[in-house]
């Protein structure tokens, strides 16, 4: 046994050594087999070995440092048994988990080693990929890897050849033998570099000859190929074809070129370019052909026939003209798609390069002329244009045009631009639709703020390059507010219609008129010589007209606010803001008048402005304070209430009465917080004072405008208060002045008797300087009036103020409400009100208003 094993092994080193393939240089036909093995299943590393015994020689590599394994490196088998291929999906896991190229370095953990197998069944080697992760192999993976070991073999076989029948040990080769050897050597390299597939066939059909891409191609080994028939290479349907080219070389030595596809050992198919000549060998008649790989080419003929139907579709479909512009002839190619833009009858047509652009826009041409250009001159490649063509019906439609330089000639010379045109004149009606609406505003048709912005812009520069100036107006419209919600909304919108139309009419074509939302307006009158401002005068004064809506008589107007250009500012910020505060305080004088800018204005609205911005952190950080005014009786001179007044004490300006600020407040939406706070403060004051000093009386807070504007919050916030603060409700009595109630009057009402089911008292402030009607004091659940200190002041004085007081006390005790008097200062004043009846009064007669701490002082049992 061990001599038949000995025998067998010095067989296969002898097979070996004829390959003539240990110790020789790198070879790229063996690099590129190894290179092949690696991208066949994604490896990292691959390498062709042979064993000789005691090592096994690496011949190519890739990935991989080293050159030989020797010992216990080695990875073939004992004996070199021609086994199938070894595949360790986790080396690490199996059989060689110790061995060094696992254990140690490069650290493999898949591997797998296709066997080099010599036709009588000897490995001589192996082909190997490996990787330092496990992973699995598929099975198109093994398969490849069997092919290119296989692939080795014939190379190996080739190389081979001349030493096939070894000469006797020690007896030298005659000089026929090398010089066959070497044609043959020289032969078999000339085919097996061949770029495509060689073969060489009898007239039989017997395989002679044939290189390693036919094997490659086909999949098949030597000895598979050897034994069989050139048409079982071929794909059957093809089969005829290529049986009448052989024949036609057979019979009448003629050379032919077919088209067919191969098909490979699993059945799949390629399509070749074969050629075929006759050859003749010892006599008879062979086939000499060979095969060329053409995939690519018939895929890209299928691409671009694909491409070309898809364009006919496209073409046909989306109403595209295609264009192709020969510049050597100066002349341009449309299809039918173009008479169809223009209007024509659908034909072909070729026309001369001038003749084309002749139907251009004159405006349009220059644009065209530059687009051209930057493309034929090769600024780029592309060209891409929209313009202004003739219809057949008169009118100019608008046309798209792209393209690109197809074909440059020597020193990048354009020779060919080739493009589509498509009628884009819905898409520009569309675009200068969408422009108008961004840019106009939908109720009025006046331009809007964006526009107003690009206008005044544009008015700065005219200005500043013809050295004149320009007037801006804000304009905002009187009490719209109120006509909108009494008369309906229908109502408003003709309003503002006519406010427009009427802006409009008083200004110049050139002028601008925009709305800028709401009820706000804005004029830009252009082209006012130095600073003469009469101009925007007597624009103002006709504006501020009264209207007539319809069958309703609007006395509404308008308050206006205008900055000149350039005094007021340089820039559209500071014109805006500038008017903007002359319009404020138009409104402030009054309303239905117009206000031109000042500085004082400015400094007075940034000073309102800090007042704001300062309030607002006085209210977080604690800064208000309240002050209280005793109410004093008459009759007896007891105390039965105070008046809880706020105070500011600011942390720079010191204690600031509420006229510095209360205007503010209720501007700013302030006033609301501030009221709760007001309320909430004086209810517990209170109570902390009738638990102290021992006296029953009330404290009375004044309501703004603000907060009876929702008249639930105000409820809440009352209600509230009470509760927090735990004092009797009758002890709270609400101020409001007359102007405020008389405002939605049956709103009020509703509000005031549900404030009033809690207990609570409601007075009316600064009663007389109102409406004073009898009949709403009717309807409200009012407990008492208080007379304005206007009334007061000239009591002794004036008897017309003594018969209005008079005739209030008198009104007010027939209705059962009390009346208290407000701003008593004198003795004299005090004697008067007293002898008229009046109930309560309050004043620096009696006493100015006092922080807490000194109104405790002053009214504590003593």
């Amino acid at each position: 046994m061990a001599t038949r094993s000995t025998a067998r092994e010095e067989e296969r080193l002898a097979r070996l050594a004829g390959y003539r393939i240990l110790g020789t240089p790198p070879e790229p036909a063996f690099d590129d087999l190894a290179r092949r093995a690696q991208e066949a299943v994604r490896a990292p590393m691959a390498w062709l070995a042979f064993d000789d015994g005691r090592r096994e020689w690496v011949k190519a590599g890739v990935g991989i440092d080293f050159t030989e394994l020797v010992g216990a490196r080695r990875l073939a088998r004992p004996g070199g048994a021609a086994s199938g291929p070894r595949v360790f999906e986790d080396a690490a896991a199996g059989e060689l988990r110790t061995h060094p190229l696992v254990a140690g370095d490069p650290h493999l953990r898949f591997l797998c080693t296709v066997p080099l197998v010599t036709t009588d069944g000897h490995a001589v080697g192996a082909l190997a990929v490996a990787d330092r992760v496990p992973r699995r192999l598929e099975s198109a993976g093994r398969r490849a890897l069997e092919n290119l070991a296989a692939l080795t073999m014939a190379r190996l076989e080739a190389r081979s050849a001349p030493a096939a029948r070894p000469l006797p040990q020690g007896a030298p080769e005659s000089p026929l033998q090398e010089q066959i050897a070497r044609e043959r050597e020289f032969s078999d390299a000339v085919i097996q570099s061949l770029p495509g597939a060689f073969f060489l066939f009898t007239r039989g059909g017997e395989m002679l000859r044939w290189n390693v891409r036919l094997q490659a191609a086909t999949g098949y080994t030597d000895l598979e190929i050897a034994a069989m028939q050139p048409l079982d290479f071929v794909a059957p349907p093809d089969r005829a074809a290529v049986q009448a080219a052989i024949r036609s070389v057979v019979e009448e030595g003629s050379e032919v070129a077919v088209e067919a596809h191969l098909m490979d050992k699993a059945g799949s198919l390629r399509p070749y370019h074969f050629t075929g000549r006759p050859l003749r060998l010892a006599g008879e008649s062979c086939v000499m052909g060979f095969g060329r790989d053409i995939s690519e080419r018939k895929r890209a003929e299928e691409q671009t026939l694909r491409a070309k139907e898809r364009l006919d579709l496209a073409l046909t479909g989306s109403k595209l003209a295609l264009w192709d512009w020969d510049l050597r002839t100066d002349r341009v190619y449309f299809n039918e798609g173009w008479s169809t833009i223009l209007g024509g009858r659908r034909r072909e047509t070729t026309v001369d390069w001038d003749e084309a652009r002749a139907v251009i826009h004159p405006d349009d041409a220059p644009l065209h002329e530059a687009a051209v250009a930057n493309a034929v001159q090769g600024v780029s490649d592309e060209f891409e244009c929209e313009y202004r063509v003739r219809h057949a019906s008169g009118e100019w439609i608008w046309v798209h045009a792209r393209g690109k330089v197809t074909q440059r000639g020597e020193g990048g010379r354009a020779l060919r631009m080739t493009g589509t045109s498509t009628n884009v004149s819905k898409r520009k009606q569309a675009e200068e639709r969408a422009e108008y609406l961004a840019t106009r505003d939908a109720l009025t048709g006046l331009p809007n703020r964006v526009l107003l912005h690009d206008r005044l812009e544009q008015g700065i520069v005219n200005a500043a390059r013809n050295r004149a100036g320009f007037a801006f107006m804000f304009i905002d419209l009187d009490r719209f507010k109120t006509i909108n919600d009494s008369l309906g909304h229908d109502v408003g919108d003709e309003l503002l219609k006519a406010v427009a139309s009427r802006l409009a009419a008083c200004v110049r074509a050139s002028d601008t008129v925009a709305r800028l939302g709401g009820d706000e307006f804005a004029v830009i009158l252009e082209n006012l010589r130095g600073t003469d401002d009469e101009g925007a005068q007597q624009v103002a004064e006709k504006m501020i007209a009264a209207m007539i809506i319809g069958a309703h008589h609007l006395n509404t107007s308008c308050s206006i606010g205008i900055s000149l250009y350039p005094a007021d500012g340089r820039d559209s910020a500071t014109l805006m803001k500038h008017a903007d505060v002359a319009m404020y305080f138009a409104k402030e004088k009054g309303r239905n008048n117009y206000r031109f800018f000042s500085a004082e204005m400015n400094h007075r609205a940034q000073e309102r402005l800090s007042i704001e911005n300062y309030l607002r952190l006085a209210l977080r950080r604690g800064e208000l304070v309240l002050h209280y005014q005793p109410r004093i009786r008459m009759a007896d001179g007891a105390l039965t209430g105070v008046e809880a007044l706020v105070r500011w004490s600011h942390p720079r300006r010191g204690l600031l009465d509420p006229g510095k600020f209360i205007d503010v407040a209720e501007d700013s939406g302030l006033i609301v917080p501030i009221g709760e706070w007001v309320l909430e403060s004086a209810c517990r004051q209170l109570g902390q004072w009738q638990a102290v000093l021992g006296r029953d009386f009330r404290v009375s807070v004044n309501l703004s405008v603000g907060q009876l504007i929702d008249a639930d919050r105000l409820y809440r916030a009352v209600e509230g208060a009470l509760r927090v603060s735990g004092i009797d409700p009758a002890a709270l009595e609400l101020e409001l002045t007359e102007s405020i109630l008389m405002q939605n009057l049956g709103e009020k009402a509703a509000l005031l008797d549900r404030l009033g089911a809690l207990g609570v008292g409601i007075s009316i402030d600064d009663f007389g300087t109102g409406y004073s009607s009898l009949s709403y004091l009717k309807r409200l659940p009012v407990d008492a009036i208080k007379i304005d200190s206007s009334f007061v002041r000239d009591l002794e004085l004036d008897a017309n103020d003594e018969a209005i007081v008079r005739a209030i006390i008198a009104m007010a005790h027939s209705l059962r409400l009390s009346v208290i008097a407000e701003g008593v200062e004198t003795q004299a004043q005090f004697e008067s009100l007293r002898a008229l009846g009046c109930d309560e009064y309050q004043g620096f007669f009696a006493s100015p208003a006092l922080p807490p701490a000194d109104f405790a002082r002053r009214y504590a049992r003593r």
